[in-house]
């Protein structure tokens, strides 16, 4: 071959080795298969003295050099920090920090919810939400104690996540501002850098709550549910005391994603907060759950374009063979 038709053939394939790949499918953003990353788990116990207890956590975090997204993950109603495992450590695989911690209502405490009436039940709140300010006030206490850990947290990027009584203890940390019918107390929070609203359940659905309330949010929201989720009442009915929610201006110009699974009920078929539920486990809802929190995470606490068209024009129902339903609302 002479000079320069190598010389040719060398320029070709330089070309070729820098021209562009074709750019993946927004597909790509669904991750509903486990992530890449190890997960360590170290459980561990802060003193609230404003509060006057311990509050019990369980911290999950890549086993890789960070820094990492911070999520904050409330239980449901008498459930604890190590009920969501199938959801926190997913997102853990994926590059998060996820904290969960056992709020005063837990039966793992020795609180009885189905004996409290509404004056214990406001307190409960008013102390889930406590807590959540408690955790992201007090992250370099957290770091502190588990070794590794304070190079892996992002302090910036915050995410309040909660299923149940979880999802309105989650919405008021995020800053929706709710008001006891009963009483007329409100339930709100100083803005503790919550930058983004996860939702394991709708809210609306539990009875002490008005429909939808998690229109108000302020920051962007992902909210998911399905046919036969009736936010553990097997009644949907509304109780008498519960509460309002306060409007809020700018809750307009963010976002809110809805998640839709057909035939999903509250538990997943006992993989979230009770095992003794009738079954059988919804593991197809949980991969669908999995990989739309996964892009929505990444869209707005790593700042992901892919993950964000994803979440406003993907074919969510070729994707789970027309069971589930992504919308913008």
């Amino acid at each position: 071959m002479s000079v320069v038709r190598t010389m040719l053939f060398l320029a070709v394939l330089a070309l070729g080795a820098c021209a562009a790949p074709a750019a993946p499918s927004v597909t790509a953003a669904f991750k509903d298969a486990a992530g890449p990353y190890a997960v360590a788990v170290a459980d561990l116990v802060l003193r609230d003295e404003a509060q006057g207890k311990d509050l019990p956590l369980r911290v999950a975090y890549p086993q890789a050099q960070g820094p990492f997204p911070v999520v904050v993950l409330s239980h449901g109603g008498g459930s604890s920090k190590d009920d969501y495992t199938r959801a926190g450590d997913h997102w853990v695989s994926h590059g998060y920090v996820v904290i969960a911690p056992t709020h005063k209502d837990s039966k793992s405490l020795g609180f009885d919810i189905t004996k409290a009436g509404g004056p214990a039940m406001a307190q409960v709140m008013h102390s889930r939400i406590a807590d959540m300010a408690f955790i992201a006030a007090h992250l370099d206490d957290i770091a502190a104690r588990v070794p590794g850990l304070a190079a892996r947290l992002d302090r910036t990027r915050l995410v309040a996540a909660g299923h149940s009584m979880g999802g309105f203890t989650a919405l008021a940390a995020a800053g929706v501002r709710l008001k006891n019918k009963a009483d007329g107390s409100s339930l709100e929070m100083a803005d503790a850098g919550y930058d983004a609203l996860l939702l394991l359940s709708e809210p609306g659905l539990n009875p002490m709550m008005p429909d939808e309330p998690w229109r108000q949010s302020p920051v962007p929201t992902l909210v998911y549910t399905g046919t036969n989720d009736r936010g553990s009442e097997t009644t949907g009915r509304k109780s008498p005391f519960g509460y309002n929610v306060l409007e809020n201006p700018l809750s307009a110009a963010r976002p809110k994603h809805y998640l839709w699974i057909e035939g999903v009920d509250h538990y997943l078929g006992g993989l979230w907060c009770r095992s003794d539920v009738a079954g059988p486990p919804d593991y197809q809802a949980l991969r669908i759950f999995n990989g739309v929190s996964t892009a929505f995470l990444d869209a707005y606490a790593k700042a992901d374009a892919r993950a964000l068209a994803f979440l406003r024009a993907a074919d969510i129902g070729s994707l789970t063979k027309a069971r589930a339903t992504l919308l913008t609302k």
